[in-house]
């Protein structure tokens, strides 16, 4: 009997240490990079310079990542909405007039000129669930302003972060859990997301 009261708590202290070495474990969102649906490369294609390196390495890359990343076992997939509003997103983009391309001629504002699909383009290169965190920001920018549609991202991501550490302190739990819960997104960030979407709609 002492061996099996030995064994048990040998087995406890092992998943403690277990569960405690995952809590401490780090992730780098920025170092992943998708490759995008072939539906989004007119967009891909007619982004500027300074959006395309922030849709795929910058602050907005991150947030789309961490985002997705929270969201995406509770998101429903859309394979066919994502598809066709691909589809629809590369065809204004490669409207010159709705998207005119930047040129010498508009000095250092060049890469500002032109339609801002840096949210799309950030979650289309995201993987799974961050193009569908990209249509809850358009749904939110319709039916609320700046401030509290940024307010509302902020309760999400908290609640979320609330209902994967209580799995991780049932044990039930697998490492995407671990990464998700961890994640730290401040206000400034979901700000910059809500606010390229904001200007996506604007435009498009």
């Amino acid at each position: 009997m002492a061996s099996i009261g030995k064994l048990a708590l040998s087995l406890a202290s092992g998943v403690q240490e277990t569960t405690l070495a995952f809590a401490n474990f780090s992730f780098d969102f920025a170092i992943i990079k998708m490759e995008a649906p072939l539906e989004y490369h007119g967009l891909g294609n007619r982004l500027s310079k300074k959006r395309k390196l922030e849709a795929e390495e910058g602050h907005l890359h991150v947030t789309a990542r961490q985002l997705g990343a929270l969201f995406a076992e509770i998101v429903p997939p859309v394979p066919n909405l994502a598809r066709i509003y691909g589809l629809r997103v590369s065809e204004i983009s490669e409207n010159p007039i709705i998207n005119p391309a930047g040129s010498a001629s508009d000095g250092p504002l060049a890469s500002h000129i032109g339609i801002d699909g840096t949210t799309i383009w950030a979650a289309a290169t995201s993987g799974r669930g961050a193009l569908q965190v990209h249509l809850l920001a358009c749904i939110l920018v319709r039916a609320w302003p700046g401030a509290e549609a940024v307010s509302i991202w902020s309760e999400l991501v908290a609640a979320r972060k609330l209902v994967l550490q209580e799995l991780l302190k049932d044990d039930q739990f697998h490492m995407g859990h671990v990464m998700a819960a961890r994640i730290e997104i401040g206000l400034e960030n979901l700000a910059e997301w809500d606010a390229s979407a904001r200007a996506w709609l604007g435009a498009a």
